[in-house]
């Protein structure tokens, strides 16, 4: 994963400094908020479990000027929270039941590059309307007598491919938009508040 990471830092600094020095570059900061429908595996001993916790995040963004459309790149930082199971599992005849507890904790890093376009005139407020694709790299963190007892790891990672269609308004140097992240099972809607610092146009 660290080699994805960066990796995708230097093709974002090769894409946007040769942009800046054709035709323009933005940079900026969103805070993010998000409500997944995620499903979280404990095959080992469990079946699964619904996972929907609301996360929240932070992604670091540059647009560039290309004719008519905008090219962008992010990378962020995604914290889905931590939730908590508690299971009867079967032992053998002379045990029975013991009860076994979970806990399971989600980050993702996006790492995303898309086209948009923004619509309106000169001065004023703006249709942002675009898409985005890329990955998610997952970290899935566990801990409990689960995995004490070695029914789950401790740690899990994993890259899945994402992909969103985005709408937003952009007024000045604010924009805002929301979004519909496709990522397998792991799918959320997502609202974007950023504020874009200045390079270019």
């Amino acid at each position: 994963m660290k080699n994805i990471l960066v990796g995708a830092v230097l093709l974002i600094l090769l894409i946007t400094s040769q942009s800046y020095a054709l035709v323009g570059l933005r940079i900026g900061a969103n805070a993010n908020i998000t409500q997944p429908s995620a499903t979280i595996a404990f095959s080992q001993a469990t079946g699964s479990e619904t996972f929907n916790p609301t996360g929240f995040g932070i992604t670091g963004f540059a647009v560039a000027d290309v004719i008519f459309l905008k090219v962008t790149a992010d990378i962020g930082y995604i914290n889905f929270g931590e939730q908590s199971y508690s299971y009867n599992l079967p032992m053998d005849e002379l045990t029975g039941y013991e009860n076994v507890t979970a806990s399971a904790k989600i980050t993702a890093m996006p790492i995303l590059f898309g086209l948009r376009w923004e619509l309106g005139l000169p001065i004023g407020p703006k249709l942002l309307l675009g898409a985005q694709a890329g990955v998610h790299n997952f970290t899935y963190s566990y801990d409990g007598t689960a995995v004490d007892m070695g029914y789950l790891d401790k740690e899990e990672t994993e890259s899945k491919f994402s992909f969103a269609p985005i709408v937003g308004l952009k007024w000045s140097s604010v924009e805002a938009s929301l979004l519909y992240m496709v990522i397998e099972d792991f799918n959320y809607v997502g609202l974007r508040v950023g504020y874009t610092f200045g390079f270019g146009i």
